[in-house]
């Protein structure tokens, strides 16, 4: 197979200028691209990822940070997004996971010097104000998906929590649900995800309604590795909630897996749901449908395309119309929330 130098020379043009033809990038004439093209496809060369790399200063690498493992639904999901689009426009997508708060200072700490990726994209986290800065003063683009502010990021997709749950708290509120509460997950102390937000905005949106204090109920996360297991940190929760004095007739779940996994332990002893409790999860997983779970839908794999999308317009030097998207979720009604003593 020709080589890039035998390419410039039949085609009469520098070895840089053969590059940005077959690149597609850089001030070369469309006559000159077509002509370097005729010649590339006479010779049977076709330009390495390497030798792109080498001529254009770029990696054609980007990383995505995620601080779970990749087979969860939100993280897989949004990493084949991101892929799709990534893959499309010539980049190698690098998944990075991140477990501790440790690992997660010395990722950042390198992140100056890092000359190998053209751009990142971080899932869920909050970052600290050591971070933010680190972020404003890098050359290369940097994406928040599903974060939870945009500070330090180039763009930010981001789900628009606040009117998630405005829209479950109406949804209690017209079924005649007069106690209410919201349960959140099992926390990991290293890290303050994205999803913490919808505690807050659930109260918020249910003390503008009218509810008074004594008709609300949190049952915060409480610390994941004090727990043996998933389930364990379900029986636990489900005892919070069955055991509290004036118990609510209605929950959100600050994910769908909790939700569900909430109902079966609900039902083993003897509450039924929606009759006894209505619940409402988050996500609209694949799950969801199966148990008939009313929820609020969000669609990660359209975040991770537009987070993908997002970094390769920037990494490609072009100004964003809207650098900081915010999604709406849609309620999707099933068989887990009914009316009050229906």
């Amino acid at each position: 197979m020709a080589s890039l130098k035998e390419v410039a020379e039949q085609a009469g043009v520098s070895e840089s200028t053969v590059s940005r033809a077959l690149r597609g990038t850089g001030r070369v004439s469309a006559k000159t691209r077509a002509h370097v093209q005729e010649v590339a496809n006479r010779l049977h060369f076709t330009l390495s990822r390497s030798a792109s790399s080498l001529a254009s200063g770029k990696t054609m690498r980007v990383t995505m940070v995620f601080t779970d493992t990749l087979n969860t639904w939100f993280n897989s999901a949004a990493l084949e997004g991101a892929y799709e689009v990534l893959s499309e426009a010539g980049y190698d997508l690098v998944p990075m996971i991140v477990r501790t708060q440790a690992d997660m200072q010395r990722f950042f700490e390198r992140l100056p010097g890092n000359r190998n990726l053209d751009g990142m994209i971080v899932v869920s986290i909050m970052l600290d104000n050591t971070q933010v800065g680190i972020l404003e003063d890098l050359t290369i683009p940097s994406v928040g998906l599903d974060a939870r502010a945009i500070g330090g990021y180039s763009a930010t997709v981001r789900v628009d929590d606040a009117d998630s749950m405005h829209q479950a708290v109406q949804l209690l509120h017209s079924l005649g649900h007069e106690r209410i509460g919201f349960v959140e997950m099992p926390d990991n102390p290293d890290f303050l995800f994205s999803a913490k937000l919808r505690s807050g905005a659930f109260m918020d949106a249910a003390r503008e309604m009218g509810y008074e204090e004594e008709n609300l109920a949190l049952f915060e996360g409480r610390d994941s590795s004090k727990f043996r297991s998933f389930q364990d940190a379900v029986s636990e929760t489900a005892n919070r909630i069955i055991s509290r004095p004036n118990r609510p007739t209605a929950i959100c779940v600050e994910t769908d897996d909790f939700a569900i996994a909430l109902i079966y332990a609900m039902r083993r002893v003897g509450i039924r749901v929606p009759e006894d409790l209505a619940i409402i999860g988050f996500d609209d997983n694949d799950r969801s449908s199966m148990a008939e779970l009313t929820t609020l839908h969000q669609d990660p794999v359209m975040m991770g395309r537009m987070a993908a999308e997002k970094a390769v317009a920037l990494m490609h030097g072009e100004t964003l119309h809207e650098p900081h998207s915010m999604l709406r979720t849609s309620l999707i009604m099933r068989s887990t929330t009914c009316r009050l003593g229906q």
